[in-house]
């Protein structure tokens, strides 16, 4: 990669800045540049492999994907499986990240985007320059959305992995705010298999009729009275 001085100047004040991801409009007002000057500059060092684009962004050469995927769609974050991972409790990569968005966007060769409600749309944080789900927040993702977190065997897993580091209370909180039966009664189910028994204000919401523990399998009545579920895994 040899560049210019003037290319070079912008490429390393961009790395300096830590500005991994950045418009051609930063590079006007950073650099006090013109649209033509910018635009070359970008082009060159996107042709010299400096950076690359996503969508209507650019990153440095090496910028985490995580860094590019949340920052090519906003609002969003990472969460289910990829999170799962990130924190240590599957040893499973998934083929494309996975990021929640309350926007659609279309599915990239890198990146999958799940949208979900704006009032569901909570519980993350920035680590770094990684925008990403709360331990307890990942969790939950990964329950409303199984098919997402490698199925109900995988999050089971997880969670017996992660269970001393979540906070249980926060986990029934981000439950019952979610406002879904499904989950309440997944995670009920899921905390009493780990021997976690303070589960009365999931209990007060479980609704009625019964649902699929896993529901990308097919039904099994074998019947779980307590949490109204079918438990459809074994």
């Amino acid at each position: 990669m040899q560049l210019s001085k003037k290319e070079n100047n912008v490429y390393e004040e961009l790395k300096k800045l830590n500005l991994e991801v950045f418009t051609i409009k930063d590079l006007k007002l950073i650099f006090k540049l013109d649209s033509i000057k910018a635009y070359n500059i970008i082009k060159a060092l996107k042709r010299k492999g400096a950076i690359k684009k996503e969508k209507s962004i650019f990153t440095l050469k090496g910028t985490d994907q995580f860094t590019v995927g949340t920052s090519a769609h906003y609002p969003s974050y990472i969460s289910l499986w990829s999170a799962l991972n990130y924190y240590g409790w599957s040893d499973q990569t998934p083929k494309k990240i996975l990021i929640i968005s309350t926007k659609y966007a279309k599915e990239t060769r890198q990146f999958k985007y799940i949208t979900l409600k704006n009032k569901r749309f909570f519980g993350y944080n920035k680590i770094g320059n990684i925008i990403i789900a709360e331990k307890e927040k990942a969790i939950i993702d990964s329950i409303l959305f199984p098919k997402y977190a490698g199925g109900i065997k995988e999050i089971c897993s997880c969670l017996k992995e992660a269970f001393n580091e979540l906070n249980k209370e926060k986990l029934i909180d981000y439950a019952l705010k979610i406002d879904s039966k499904a989950v309440i009664r997944r995670l009920g189910f899921l905390l009493e298999t780990n021997n976690y028994k303070k589960t009365a204000e999931l209990k007060k919401n479980l609704g009625k009729g019964y649902e699929k523990l896993d529901p990308s399998l097919k039904k099994k009545n074998k019947l779980n009275k307590d949490w109204l579920l079918d438990i459809n895994t074994s």
